[in-house]
């Protein structure tokens, strides 16, 4: 054998090895439904309470069905700027159906120019899911706001703004 086959199947067994520390291994006992109805710790007696294929040890929404690769369902999400004359800021305001999915969102405020945007700032919503920022005037603005998993609630799609002109003094 070639230094290179024996690498190659060295390098195959460590990764099977790995995978197999990594793999959950269902384990029957006497207290689970499915040892007292005889079953053995294959899948057909796993439970899926909400029919998405997804074992419910595994599924990160067991009462919600879904074919994200969570288990949760996913959650619209949409993202509105406004300048505030008042106090000379850019207010971003992010709103969701899942309250998760707006509270705490990572926002990034863009400014838009000739080529690439310039991100301008990356900051976290408040619960409320609004975040205001000091910007120069004079400029265009946007925000986006990035996917992200609402643990056990939904998957928060991605969403950005229109572009907002701050007025000059």
């Amino acid at each position: 054998m070639s230094d290179a086959t024996t690498r190659g199947r060295l390098l195959l067994l460590l990764l099977v090895a790995l995978a197999a520390t990594l793999l959950p291994v269902p384990v029957a006992t006497a207290a689970t439904p499915s040892a007292r109805a005889g079953c053995s710790a294959d899948a057909a007696c796993r439970t899926d309470s909400d029919g998405d294929g997804l074992d419910d040890a595994l599924d990160g929404c067991p009462a919600a069905a879904s074919t994200n690769p969570t288990g949760c369902p996913s959650a619209e999400r949409r993202a509105r700027l406004r300048w505030r004359e008042g106090a000379g800021r850019l207010e971003a305001r992010i709103t969701s159906p899942v309250d998760a999915c707006a509270a705490r969102a990572r926002i990034k405020l863009w400014r838009v120019r000739a080529g690439a945007d310039l991100r301008v700032d990356s900051e976290n919503a408040a619960a409320s899911g609004r975040r205001r920022f000091r910007v120069a005037r004079g400029a265009r603005y946007y925000v986006t706001v990035s996917p992200s998993y609402a643990s056990g609630q939904a998957e928060c799609l991605k969403a950005a703004s229109r572009t907002v002109r701050v007025p000059r003094r």
